[in-house]
């Protein structure tokens, strides 16, 4: 079979990064399976880290990760890092503030490194980066709360 549509101007799809060995895929219910996959990586000490390799689907018209994607990335694996610390069973995101610092692209592996700064009776605050080649792809803070 012949096809007679050519492409043009189409950029070449860029191979998927693989995630490392041992990677847990954390998207396993509800919204969290239809904004990843999401997956926990070896802690390193007391920084929690995930990951996630980007599809289409997180893309933005623009051509890099949707900033919505990068913030529902970094709620998702801080809310689990609290988890994680505290093995409190339902924790809740009280407040969340980002920066937006270089572009993600197609194929990246995004990691995001998770780190406790203070633990209260009730309430845990949290510092993360989202890092992708070396390059610092947003800053992220934020408190939770337990139970």
């Amino acid at each position: 079979m012949r096809c007679s549509v050519k492409a043009r101007n189409l950029p070449a799809m860029t191979p998927p990064t693989a995630l490392p060995e041992g990677a847990e895929n954390i998207s396993t219910g509800g919204f969290n399976r239809f904004a990843g996959p999401f997956y926990r990586l070896a802690d390193e000490g007391e920084v929690r880290r995930f990951a996630f390799v980007v599809l289409d689907k997180h893309m933005n018209a623009a051509g890099s990760v949707h900033g919505g994607v990068l913030m529902t990335f970094a709620d998702i694996a801080m809310s689990r890092a609290t988890r994680l610390a505290t093995g409190a069973q339902s924790v809740s995101t009280v407040a969340f503030s980002c920066d937006f610092m270089a572009a993600g692209h197609l194929g990246e592996l995004i990691e995001i490194r998770v780190r406790i700064a203070r633990r209260t009776r009730k309430f845990v605050f949290l510092a993360a980066e989202i890092a992708s080649g070396g390059r610092s792809l947003m800053q992220a803070s934020g408190v939770w709360r337990m139970g």
